[in-house]
Order: structure tokens, then C-alpha cells, then sequence
């Protein structure tokens, strides 16, 4: 798989705003899943090999990330921490485990509506 060449950049980044609370024992490969899923998901849109994304798309890449972290709760930092399901008579709770983490990751169109338009500035239309 091609390699983003602002990568390592991108990648602390999106650690520095989406730190390691609950000293998640795969944060690391969370955050690099993530990442390469939403630079993919960039670049298939925009119709730009990862090598030819722009570095003015690098905050809207970013952006994608926290979002997609924080909305799916992939590093248990809210009230959900990563609860599948949770049962009462007897008290039985299921957590998520890391492969349906990314399982459920790579179902997830990662490319919202908030972030369209500036995706589309930068979109080759292919014939």
C-alpha cells in the first residue's frame, strides 16, 4: 500500500488531539488504522493518488480522524468505553474487542458532510 508521504507528520498530530487517556493498550494501532482508512478514503474521492494529495488537505485528513475517533468512541474515552452490549438481569456487559473495532472501521464512511466541500475543491473528475 502506497505510503502518505507526510505520514509520521499527520500521525502525531492526530495523537496530540486525541491522547491516550485511558492508556488504551492498542491506541497506537487504532490511531494508525484510522489514519490510513481516511487518507484512502481521501484519496479515492478525490480522485488523487495518496502521493498527490495536497498538503492543503493535510487539516481537513486530520480533521476526518478526530472526528471519526470521537464519534465511534474507538479509544473508549467516553461513557460507552467500548461496551458492545450490556445486559441487566444477572449483569453481564460484552466489550468490543480490537478486531471488531476495525471491522467496524472499515464498514464506516469516514467522509461527511461537514468535510464534502473541501474535498471537492481539491476532486479530479475521471472519465
Amino acid at each position: 500500500m502506497e505510503k502518505h508521504p507526510r505520514f509520521e507528520e499527520l500521525l502525531k498530530k492526530v495523537k496530540l488531539l486525541n491522547p491516550n487517556e485511558n492508556e488504551n493498550q492498542n491506541y497506537d494501532s487504532i490511531i494508525e488504522f484510522v489514519l490510513e482508512k481516511v487518507i484512502n478514503d481521501v484519496a479515492n474521492y478525490t480522485h488523487l493518488t495518496i502521493a498527490e494529495l495536497p498538503e492543503a488537505l493535510d487539516h481537513t485528513i486530520i480533521g476526518l480522524c478526530t472526528q471519526l475517533i470521537a464519534t465511534h468512541d474507538y479509544l473508549g474515552t467516553g461513557n460507552l468505553t467500548n461496551v458492545d452490549t450490556l445486559n441487566e438481569g444477572d449483569t453481564s456487559v460484552k466489550f468490543k474487542s480490537p478486531a471488531s473495532i476495525y471491522a467496524e472501521l472499515q464498514g464506516v464512511n469516514t467522509l461527511t458532510d461537514d468535510y464534502l466541500m473541501q474535498l471537492n475543491q481539491f476532486r479530479v473528475v475521471k472519465w
